[in-house]
């Protein structure tokens, strides 16, 4: 009975059956009214039986009270209800249940038992508060609980009783400790408080602030408070500085690396240049010792040579470094000039134009130019240089755009900006996307041993010939001369080829799902570009088709930047093993139908028509690739995504700096110079005034000149004020919001213009004079330049410098509302806001400072990791230089080994007798020989085309000698009395003639111009005679 716990619930057949076998067995229902105090003996069995006997008297009166009270109720129920459950139809129990609802319904209706319900409800509750009370006072009266209250009174005099035998000093102590424990809680308290006292300003605080800066952010017209909250932020910290110097020095670091890379990878290439030709002229192999450390003895060469031109700097015009007034300001000139090329793109985008369609003179190159080019702009290492040179690009777009006359033409031609395109390629940012997006595509193709994408039937059929010889050992039946159709009609070609066709498809659409999946993580650079290809195509061609626009967009974006990347990947560090022929096919034609789908053509060619059966799928694709290239070219402008203005460099504490070699900066001095009309049309403008006040150029290929790196730290020619009135409008608000900034900091109100009327006290004149003493004093870290150039304030050209250091804050506030008044006139700012537009230009500026230490961090970042990437490549050419090396190493062991040939037999009594004998006699036989011949002799051999103002007659008379005495040096000496010298003699190194010959050049002037000879020729006869 104590386990029962809550109500107890029948389902109707249990109480049936119940009532059932009941009724059988005779038995009577249990008086289940007793039911309560059996139970409650059974759970009160401990309890004395006086109180339960006391408590069930009392509470027998009381229900008797109660059972008076509901004798108002009438009732007609039994006492004791019979268990009884009769079973009943459906359509009877719903009567019954209508007639009790209808019943209810009627008896509820009646107020007056409502009214009995209510008393009813109240006397049970006083019934229950009753019976609580009851129990609460039989409880209290009870032997347990009077034991347990005389328990606790001994307790408590037995301890009073021991109280009064403590010792004082014991008492002293406990009280001295209760005090201690006390002040101790109270501590406790005061600092818990504190410190949430403390967190709870902290969070308001922070709420205030965060509220605040979020009104500076998204606020339409910020108050002037506002702004002032935030307005320190615009100060650049010692993390500031600490980034442009790191950004510098990196930036220095990778200019040498590039430089020192591309040195040894000319050196290399020049060494593998000169072993071709010696294979192939058959020479010797004390040719090829000479080289061994030319690389090394010509890096001495040219450091003595810089020695000596930092010694004669008067004397050498190419001089950049020298301490006299003619080196620097030849070197200030040419940082004004190139500052000038990388701010102002038009200049080099108009040259650039000009390297497709004519002749930039006599000693210019077209290649050198576009190095230089690359030069002048640091390689795009850093988000300026980036964004001037995307800016380059959209200027050659924009310039050699208006030659073209249909979009067939631009498919055919090959313009500059795809050139620099290309050339930007081989960035770290472009080589970690490449090998991101391609690698594990370009894996696949490569490690399948087993895949061959072969198309061409006929190819497949003989492949199927040499199969089935390899494998029976015996000559195919099948016939060799074959056509395709012939080839198709064979099952196991036409099975294969099919195989074929589905392994293309399928690896291209991997290939296409990856291309098309990214839209983000391709470069900013190359979006952009696309971008301004499509602005300028859509508004040149307007007629042409939308489709049209999009994929030449398409064939630009990926035939240009994705597909050097896919038929060469190792060149982009895609990939890092050897591609085979074959694999490299395989990745021809899946470029091939990449290229397809991109340009939106499919297969009707002759040479392509086995690919036909793909044109469905190129159709598809095709659709889906446009989609992308729109979506690729949807980006945000320059300015915007980079954070850059054209007034960047006057507001930045650091001037940008540009390496470059002195002969790619003479040779572009050159060009320019020769096309200076077609470059600045105009006549007369700031690139004619920088050109003319550098002089003319006396550049030449053959001039020797130092390799050494030269630092260009730019400066604008026009620094003070830009030379357009929107650039100088630029400038005035620049230095506007300089000064404005300067004032919310000493002086604060409800806006600009109330700041400005506002009376100066005694107050503001200390704060500025402080402020003055902490922002232009030369005891701070900043650079004394950065100082000079916040201190001091030029509004034009030919103002004097105004120093801020000697004004007065009433004077500041005077310049700065003539400056506003000004700007409100040229419509720079809103006249009718009380100068709310300079305060919402502020704000900006605030909230975009976060942005421009992010993009510095980014930048960084990235210059790390190419440093690191050129430092990779590096290891890797030395690598290769040493393996060059090892083997000139053995080609000197070889040469040792001919030492001891004959020499060659002379005829007695012929001219190269009697010339070995003079010789001889003189004791000057060169080393490796001498041989003497006249003019006539190597003019029928064909050798000499031409002696200069001689007649052919007298070729006879006329001796030319070619004679070797040291290793690769060739001696020709003539003579002829008509010359103004009776005899002339040169030396030419064996490897410039090769040199010559490899770059396709049929004849040469020797002998200061007097004699004109055939290379090739030349070469054959020093071949023969000293290397045979």
């Amino acid at each position: 009975m104590k386990s029962l716990l809550g109500q107890l619930h029948f389902t109707n057949e249990e109480l049936c059956a119940a009532q059932h076998t009941l009724n059988s067995s005779n038995t009577k229902m249990p008086d289940f009214l007793s039911i309560n105090s059996a139970l409650r003996r059974e759970l009160y069995e401990k309890e004395n039986t006086e109180e339960i006997q006391l408590y069930n008297q009392k509470l027998f009166d009381f229900e008797e009270q109660i059972n008076e009270d509901f004798s108002l109720f009438p009732t007609s129920a039994p006492s004791t209800p019979d268990l009884v459950v009769e079973d009943y139809s459906d359509s009877e129990l719903s009567q019954s249940y209508s007639i009790l609802s209808n019943r209810n319904e009627c008896y509820w209706s009646n107020e007056e038992n409502i009214q009995k319900l209510r008393k009813c409800q109240s006397q049970a509750r006083s019934w229950l508060k009753k019976r609580e009370s009851i129990r609460a006072e039989i409880i209290n009266k009870s032997e347990n609980l009077q034991c347990l209250d005389n328990k606790h009174t001994s307790t408590s005099n037995d301890t009073l009783l021991r109280q009064e035998q403590v010792d004082e000093n014991f008492i002293i102590k406990l009280q001295c400790a209760s005090r201690r424990y006390l002040s101790y809680v109270g501590y406790q308290k005061i600092m818990k408080s504190y410190k949430y006292n403390a967190k709870a300003q902290s969070f308001a605080k922070n709420k205030v602030m965060g509220n605040a800066y979020r009104k500076l952010s998204s606020a339409k017209n910020p108050s002037i408070d506002t702004v002032r909250s935030f307005i320190h932020l615009l100060d650049d910290d010692a993390h500031d500085f600490e980034r442009e110097i790191a950004s510098e020095e990196l930036s220095q670091k990778l200019i040498e690396n590039i430089r020192e890379n591309n040195q040894l990878d000319a050196y290399i290439n020049s060494l593998d240049i000169q072993i071709a030709l010696f294979l192939k002229n058959a020479i010797s192999i004390d040719e090829v010792l000479k080289h061994s450390g030319a690389f090394k003895k010509k890096k001495e060469h040219q450091r003595m040579l810089n020695e000596l031109t930092s010694k004669n700097t008067q004397l050498n015009p190419f001089s950049l470094t020298g301490i006299d007034k003619e080196s620097r300001q030849r070197l200030e000139t040419y940082q004004k000039l190139v500052y000038l090329l990388q701010t102002e793109p038009k200049y080099l985008a108009r040259l650039l134009s000009m390297t497709n369609r004519q002749d930039l003179g006599h000693f210019s190159s077209h290649k050198l130019i576009e190095s230089t080019v690359l030069s002048v702009f640091g390689y795009a290492t850093n988000a300026r240089e980036e964004y001037l040179l995307i800016n380059l690009c959209k200027y050659c777009i924009a310039e050699e755009m208006k030659d073209v006359t249909s979009t067939q033409e631009f498919m055919r031609g090959n313009y500059t900006f795809m050139k620099l395109v290309v050339q930007t390629n081989r960035g770290a940012k472009e080589r970690e996307f490449f090998r991101t997006l391609l690698s594990p595509l370009v894996n696949e193709v490569v490690h399948n041993a087993f895949l061959d994408l072969e198309i061409d039937p006929v190819s497949i059929y003989h492949k199927a010939i040499n199969d089935e010889e390899s494998r029976t050992g015996m000559p195919s039946s099948r016939p060799h001369a074959v056509t395709s159709q012939d080839a198709l009609s064979d099952s196991e070609v036409r099975d294969t080829f099919v195989i074929h066709l589905r392994n293309l498809r399928e690896i291209t659409e991997n290939f296409f799902s990856a291309i098309i999946s990214t839209v983000d993580t391709v470069p900013y650079g190359i979006r952009v570009v696309a971008r301004e290809l499509r602005l300028i195509l859509e508004e040149n061609f307007s007629d042409e088709p939308h489709d049209r626009i999009i994929k030449i967009i398409g064939n630009f974006i990926y035939y240009r930047y994705l597909n050097p990347a896919i038929v060469a990947p190792e060149q982009y560090d895609v990939i890092d093993a050897i591609i085979n022929p074959i694999q490299r096919k395989n990745l021809a034609e899946v470029s091939k139908m990449l290229q397809h789908i991109s340009s939106g053509s499919v297969f009707s060619d002759v040479h392509d028509i086995f690919l036909a059966p793909l044109n469905d799928y190129v159709a598809d694709a095709g659709r889906r690739f446009a989609e992308w290239f729109m979506t690729l070219t949807d980006v945000e402008e320059p300015e915007s995504y980079f954070g850059i203005d054209a007034l960047t460099d006057q507001t930045s504490t650091h001037k940008p700096i540009v390496f470059i070699s002195p002969s790619e900066l003479f040779h572009l001095h050159y060009t320019i110079q020769n096309n200076l009309d077609s470059i600045e049309p105009e006549g007369s403008g700031i690139l004619h005034d920088i050109i003319n006040e550098i002089g003319p150029s006396i550049y030449r290929p053959d001039i020797e000149l130092p390799e050494s790196i030269v630092c260009l730290t730019l400066t604008n020619r026009h620094d003070d004020i830009p030379m357009d009135p929107g650039a100088r409008l630029q400038q005035l608000l620049v230095e506007t919001k300089r000064l404005v900034s300067y004032i919310i900091k000493i002086q604060s109100g409800p806006n600009l213009d109330h700041i400005l009327r506002e009376s100066i006290n005694q107050e503001y004149e200390t704060e500025w004079g402080q402020f003055k003493f902490r922002e232009f004093s030369d005891n701070t870290h900043i650079d004394h330049t950065i100082i000079t150039k916040r201190r001091h304030l030029k509004l034009g050209q030919t103002d004097i410098p105004i120093d801020l250091q000697s004004i007065s804050f009433l004077q500041l506030k005077s310049i700065v509302n003539r400056l506003l008044i000004h700007l409100e006139r040229c419509k720079v700012i809103a006249n009718n806001n009380r100068y709310q537009d300079i305060v919402n230009m502020i704000a900006s500026d605030i909230t975009g400072k976060n942005a421009r230490r992010l993009q510095r961090k980014r930048e960084l970042e990235r210059m790390r990791l190419t440093l690191e990437n050129l430092n990779g490549k590096k290891e890797y050419l030395l690598e290769q230089g040493n393996q060059y090396e090892d083997y000139l190493a053995g080609c000197m062991t070889s040469m040792a080994t001919k030492k001891g040939k004959k020499a060659k037999f002379v005829f007695p009594f012929t001219r190269q007798y009697f010339h070995i004998k003079g010789l001889q006699k003189h004791g000057a036989v060169p080393t490796f020989g001498s041989y003497k011949y006249t003019a006539k002799q190597l003019h029928e051999r064909g050798i000499l085309l031409e002696l200069v103002g001689i007649s052919k007659k007298h070729y006879d008379s006329i001796p030319i000698i070619l004679s070797m005495d040291q290793a690769g040096v060739i001696t020709i000496e003539g003579s002829y009395s008509g010359w103004q010298l009776s005899s002339v003699q040169v030396d030419i190194r064996y490897e410039e003639l090769l040199q010559t010959q490899f770059e396709g050049v049929q004849s040469m002037s020797v002998l200061e111009g007097m004699a004109k000879v055939n290379v090739n020729l030349l070469i054959y006869l020093i071949n023969k005679k000293f290397y045979a």
